[in-house]
């Protein structure tokens, strides 16, 4: 390539033709967490980025459409009229273009009264002129007919296809000046160039070479030997004509050419980076950290002595808000633990355990604002250092969740990498300052979206209460779990011998090809469709399930699967897991861990034990109180369909609830138009697979499946439950309608989750995206609301200075350790607490078992 060279990108015609490509393909669409459509706004940055790094020009500049009427339009009004407009997903990212072209700086031009083709086109011939190299950046073919010596194209959209003046012609099948006479003659669907009609692109590039160009063929038409193309000459010849006229690029545009201006330059960091944000293009950011943010420009140290300590305590003093992380190892062992502290922006200190009494103090003092990522997890570990920490009022983990709910994003290292675009430090100082930052960063847009009365009220005081919790861990009896191995290896044993009998071989059940392969290619069962890189049939839950009504191998797969699972996951991996120091076990509580705002479990995951199966309540039977107490369990009943009837206002739900009626039973009697007494058992499971179908957004394929019947009559149940209940039916359509307006959802209490795909041009992200809509307040709500009852409980119990404790959440359910002469004060307590948490249309209902194990209190 010559030097230096200029490099033109036709802006428009780029981004559109990726994003309908992309469109093409079927992948989803690319969304903020708002709901801003990014995917144009992303290929067109990289494609930027990588121009720029691969070729680096001397000179560049982006082209833009003129919004104002042109001269082709004036002469023929049809002229580009099967165009669409833009669609609104990429005409909203149409100025986050501009703006990432002018981050970059990268000169924008356009020229009113023309089209960027013949900016482009003037702009090219006079820099070829000046003996500057230009290359055109587009994937628009009419292009082509610029390209000369001095001038080509590359079209970034086909893997940087480059363009000369041969490799036109192999690729139109004619010189780039003749390009004009072949759209003249072949048409331009997209610009509605059209053309002669009955000619195609092999009639015309035949034409040309026979005759020169369109002039020529349309004198010498009778010379024209196919009579289709002789009569279409002879018919259409001011057509074609014309047709010549629009797609000639105009290369005589009076804009000034200036190549100082149009020189390149490094990009404006910091305005690129806030883009990047915005856009959230995460990992564009984090090749951004400014020279002053790398670890030379900081100040971080270790304090080794006393006297550093309490020098650095006076010189923060009067400082505000103190950020502070932990850094454990070894079990958390005393001398290998570092507090890390930091008031100031770039600014911190670690201090060895050995020091913590100096900071006890400061730490201790709830009058000193305080701020910590995963301040749950700080708390944690320095309760087992024997500090109270108090006054923590920040937590940027909390405040990302609050306004992305997204759990990815809300972890410390996502915070880092993309809040403040770094790559994240394991230094304890560094966690510190990170939590400051984070924290100046977040608070007021926490203020400004409206979250802070969530965050006072029930984010941050939870968090306490979930430490006290881990704190605290839950006994289990390992001798219980050790037999229930053994039995269950005799089990499994059992099922695979019984397995290998059916295939006829033994084979590894626990292998998903050798398993496909005995089941789709040596039994012949019903094959699935193939899948994945190596196009293998597909083993998953729901394939064996289609097939265990029919083959008895299937079925057994499955039981082999699930004892196999519950025996790995929790019989065999639970007593490994029992703390030496306290004997019991301690989970871990994750409270941005589930976009719906429920808490998660972790380490292990005590909220997956299955309830429904004998194997699951065997297992939860190994969880004991303290000796000598009693385990109570709380557990509210049918809540997210009380909280349906609040919501909906249904006059019918409304009324069973308010009754005590049996809600399943009640709408069996609807759904099948019985009296409520002749209800069967059978109706009644139909009934509550329809109650909560609604809740989940089932559709009859899926209630179907779960009843085992057929799909018009799971239509039907579906219809007459609507029919019964049109204030359900108004909240299902509303709350759609809403978040397509919106793009968000929100829980009672203000918690939101966005919810872009609701206007996905993919119908099955749509479609799940509807019925995430309706049951994410209903879920959401459901998690405040037992978050709130457990903030209330925690802090009676620590006001009446019981010695219960509360031990467990699974989802709606709470399980609590008392001895024997509170057992009743403190049921009494949980059951008031929970059902008077939040006044609502309906009365909630708590189930309060007590007894000497999970499973029997349950």
């Amino acid at each position: 390539m010559q030097r230096p060279a200029l490099f033109l990108i036709d802006t428009f015609g780029f981004i559109f033709r990726a994003y309908h490509a992309r469109a093409r393909t079927g992948a989803p669409p690319m969304r903020t967490k708002d709901g801003l459509a990014t995917e144009a706004a992303y290929i067109f940055t990289n494609m930027l980025r990588k121009l720029l790094g691969t070729y680096s020009p001397d000179y560049i500049a982006a082209v833009f459409e003129s919004a104002a009427p042109t001269f082709r339009e004036q002469q023929f009004a049809a002229y580009k009229a099967n165009r669409p407009e833009p669609p609104p997903d990429l005409a909203e990212q149409l100025p986050y273009v501009r703006k990432i072209l002018e981050a970059m700086r990268i000169p924008i031009l356009e020229f009113p009264g023309y089209e960027a083709d013949d900016v482009i086109g003037s702009i090219a011939r006079r820099a070829a002129e000046e003996c500057v190299h230009v290359v055109i950046v587009s994937s628009d073919k009419d292009m082509l007919q610029l390209v000369g010596d001095k001038i080509s194209m590359l079209n970034p959209a086909k893997d940087d296809a480059w363009y000369d003046a041969a490799k036109t012609v192999e690729f139109l099948g004619v010189e780039p000046a003749r390009v004009p006479d072949l759209l003249a003659l072949k048409g331009d669907a997209i610009d509605n160039i059209p053309g002669a009609p009955g000619i195609g692109e092999k009639g015309a590039v035949s034409l040309i070479a026979q005759f020169g160009s369109v002039e020529a063929a349309l004198e010498r038409a009778s010379e024209v030997s196919r009579k289709t193309y002789r009569e279409s000459l002879l018919a259409y010849r001011d057509q074609i004509l014309m047709s010549k006229q629009l797609a000639t690029i105009d290369t005589s545009v009076p804009v000034a050419v200036d190549l100082t201006a149009l020189a390149a330059r490094e990009p404006d960091r910091a305005a690129l980076a806030e883009l990047y944000r915005r856009l959230e293009f995460f990992s564009l950011l984090k090749e951004l950290a400014p020279a002053e943010e790398t670890p030379a420009a900081r100040d971080y140290a270790r304090l080794e002595t006393p006297e550093a300590v309490e020098a650095y305590l006076d010189s923060i003093a009067g400082a505000g808000r103190l950020a502070v992380a932990v850094e454990s190892h070894a079990g958390g062992e005393l001398r290998q633990t570092v507090v890390g502290l930091a008031a100031r922006p770039g600014v911190a200190r670690g201090v060895p355990a050995a020091h913590l009494a100096h900071l006890r103090p400061l730490l201790e003092d709830a009058s000193r604002p305080k701020a910590a990522l995963d301040l749950k997890s700080v708390l944690v570990s320095l309760w087992r250092h024997g500090v109270q920490a108090a006054g923590f009022r920040d937590d940027p983990t909390l405040y990302a969740f609050l306004m992305d709910a997204d759990p990815a994003a809300a972890t410390p290292e996502a915070l880092v990498e993309r809040r403040l675009g770094r790559k994240p430090e394991a230094a304890v100082e560094a966690w510190a300052d990170y939590a400051l930052q984070l924290t100046e960063l977040l608070a007021p847009e926490v203020e400004r979206r409206g979250f802070r009365k969530i965050y006072e009220e029930i984010d941050l005081p939870l968090a306490p209460v979930l430490a006290r919790m881990e704190q605290a861990g839950i006994r289990i009896e390992p001798e219980a779990l050790g037999r229930l191995s053994v039995r269950l290896e005799a089990d499994i044993d059992r099922l695979a011998a019984e397995i290998h009998r059916l295939a006829g071989k033994p084979f590894n059940i626990n292998s998903p090809q050798q398993l496909a392969e005995v089941l789709f290619e040596t039994l012949k069962l019903p094959a699935p469709s193939r899948h994945g890189k190596g196009k293998v049939y597909s083993t998953a839950a729901d394939v064996l399930e289609a097939l265990a009504a029919e083959h008895e191998i299937a079925r057994l797969v499955l039981e082999y699967r699930q004892l196999v699972k519950l025996k790995g996951t929790y019989v065999d991996a639970l007593p490994a897991l029992i703390n030496p120091e306290t004997g019991r076990l301690h989970t871990t509580f994750n409270q941005t861990g589930a976009t719906t705002g429920r808490l998660s479990s972790s380490n292990p995951n005590l909220q997956n034990i299955p309830i429904r199966t004998e194997l699951g309540r065997e297992i939860r039977a190994a969880f004991v109180p303290e000796p000598g107490w009693k385990l109570l369990v709380a557990d509210y009943s049918q809540l997210e369909l009380r909280l349906l009837a609040h919501m909906s206002r249904d006059p019918v739900l409304v009324e069973a609830f308010r009754r005590g009626e049996d809600i399943h039973a009640r709408t069996a009697a609807e759904v099948f138009g019985v009296p409520l007494p002749f209800v069967t058992p059978e109706q009644r499971r139909a009934a509550k697979a329809v109650n909560f179908g609604i809740v989940y957004g089932q559709t009859p394929f899926g209630l179907a499946a779960q009843l085992g019947i057929p799909r018009e009559e799971a239509a039907r149940y579906i219809d007459s439950y609507f029919s019964r209940h049109p204030g359900v039916k108004r909240f299902v359509e509303e709350s759609i309608e809403k978040v397509r307006r919106e793009g968000i959802t929100r829980t009672l209490f203000g918690r939101e989750r966005p919810i872009p795909d609701i206007n996905s041009r993919n119908p099955n992200a749509r479609a799940f995206a509807e019925r995430t809509a309706v049951n994410t307040p209903l879920q959401g709500t459901a998690a405040d609301l037992i978050k709130l009852a457990m903030i209330r409980i925690d802090g009676e119990i620590r006001e009446r200075r019981l010695a219960a404790r509360m031990l467990l959440q699974v989802h709606d359910e709470l399980v609590l350790e008392a001895p024997p002469e509170q057992v009743e004060a403190v049921a009494a307590l949980v059951k008031n607490r929970m059902e008077s948490v939040c006044a609502l249309e309906v009365p909630l209902v708590v189930d309060i078992g007590i007894g000497d194990n999970w499973r029997d209190a349950k």
